[in-house]
């Protein structure tokens, strides 16, 4: 019973510290539905609470593991372990009961390697500890939903908060954790009269800081490079990258892909490869939530001011498009990935494309002359985006078929050259 107590004042303490009341405790008002919780929790979670809920229908939930939290002998969390077909894929139901209230979310987490068998039964931080990939828990009631990313073990940002009544995003970012640190915790006693936590539901997790430098190129390049890193490992892609190189053999113009998901966390899905123009065209996207897309470039050229501005566009009307893929005849594969969206506006304000009838849009002004000022298109592309704050990054497919993203370092010529993120 001590250590089932120690156990709750530790949650409680890292609750307080992962801070992440002011993003949603005004969802977990609304979404919270105000029930008399009967003697067996558990019993009522599962028989009433959860009873015809779409989003859990058909999982394989193990209510014999479920994990039960006590604060005075009273349950005040309830974890509950989801088996699924993935090999990359946990999932987990959490329940906090409140009082007289239960709020229920679902947690995935979501791997780049496989998982074991039984790692499904692991803790929340176990989990996590032998993960590359994303974490992400959904409200089982109301909207609302959260997502970090896991590199190796440790947290390295937070993606987004959303509401998916509308499918706005809302990024909670640095105001709920940009000044977490580690901190060790000991409890030689319990306290005399303990308070239980008043955060959101969160299992018993370990938060590590991220320790990569919030201002370095490639810190904020990391999780937009990881997704396209992700996404292009899929058979989807493989199938949609050799669909367009192959209708390019035989059309010589640009041709697309449109990637993307029914539902948030949905299975990413292709549509069939799109005839496009010579040197340009628009790809249809007809999923809900569009995610990328794929093009050729006829010549072996990176993306083009056209595919930046374009992007921009695209994004402005579907929040969740994040990666354009270009790929060339020889094989070189390059992805734009959205960095820093908020920076959109201000971007096209300061650099407004430069459009002639007829063409894809241009940079114009300073960033333009700094664009063609750099005889290498790779490193001006990058150079450019970087220095005008466009908020999107260059990022370019390795031997080990990992992207990267390319920085623009200058030399002692008086230009520039390349130099990738590691």
């Amino acid at each position: 019973m001590k250590k089932k107590m120690l156990s709750l004042f530790v949650l409680g303490a890292m609750l307080s510290l992962f801070s992440l009341q002011g993003c949603a405790h005004e969802a977990l008002e609304h979404e919270a539905e105000t029930v008399q919780v009967q003697k067996n929790p558990l019993s009522y979670i599962r028989k009433e609470y959860v009873k015809d809920m779409d989003i859990i229908s058909g999982k394989q939930i193990e209510w014999e593991n479920a994990r039960t939290f006590k604060h005075d002998n009273n349950v005040i969390l309830i974890s509950v372990p989801v088996k699924n077909e993935s090999e990359k894929l946990i999932e987990e139901l959490t329940f906090r009961i409140d009082g007289d209230k239960v709020s229920g979310h679902l947690w995935k987490f979501e791997s780049v390697e496989k998982f074991s068998s039984d790692d499904h039964r692991l803790g929340a931080h176990e989990i996590m500890k032998k993960m590359t990939g994303n974490v992400t828990y959904i409200a089982l009631e109301g909207s609302m939903r959260y997502q970090i990313q896991v590199v190796d073990g440790k947290i390295i940002s937070d993606i987004s908060s959303a509401r998916s009544g509308d499918g706005d995003m809302d990024s909670c970012g640095k105001k709920c954790h940009g000044s977490i640190e580690e901190v060790v915790i000991t409890v030689p006693n319990p306290p005399t009269n303990p308070q239980p936590p008043t955060g959101p539901p969160i299992p018993p997790i370990v938060i590590i800081p991220p320790t990569n430098n919030p201002n370095d190129p490639c810190a904020k390049a990391q999780a937009g490079s990881q997704k396209a890193t992700d996404n292009s490992k899929t058979q989807k892609f493989s199938d949609a990258k050799q669909g367009i190189l192959n209708n390019f053999n035989q059309n010589g113009k640009e041709n697309g892909v449109g990637m993307g998901r029914d539902t948030p966390n949905g299975e990413l899905k292709a549509t069939g490869v799109q005839e496009l123009n010579a040197n340009s065209g628009d790809i249809n996207n007809p999923y809900a939530y569009p995610e990328a897309d794929i093009h050729n470039h006829p010549g072996n050229t990176p993306p083009s001011a056209g595919d930046v501005y374009s992007m921009i566009k695209y994004y402005n009307s579907h929040p969740s498009f994040n990666t354009r893929y270009i790929v060339t005849p020889n094989g070189t594969v390059y992805a734009l990935v959205i960095t820093n969206a908020s920076l959109f506006e201000s971007f096209i304000t300061n650099v407004p494309p430069s459009q002639v009838p007829g063409f894809a849009p241009n940079f114009s002004g300073d960033m333009f002359a700094d664009y063609v000022d750099i005889p290498n298109r790779e490193t001006g592309m990058a150079h450019v985006l970087d220095k005008y704050n466009s908020g999107i990054a260059l990022t370019k497919m390795d031997s080990n078929g990992n992207f990267k993203k390319i920085n623009a370092k200058p030399n002692s010529n008086g230009g520039y050259s390349q130099n990738p993120c590691p």
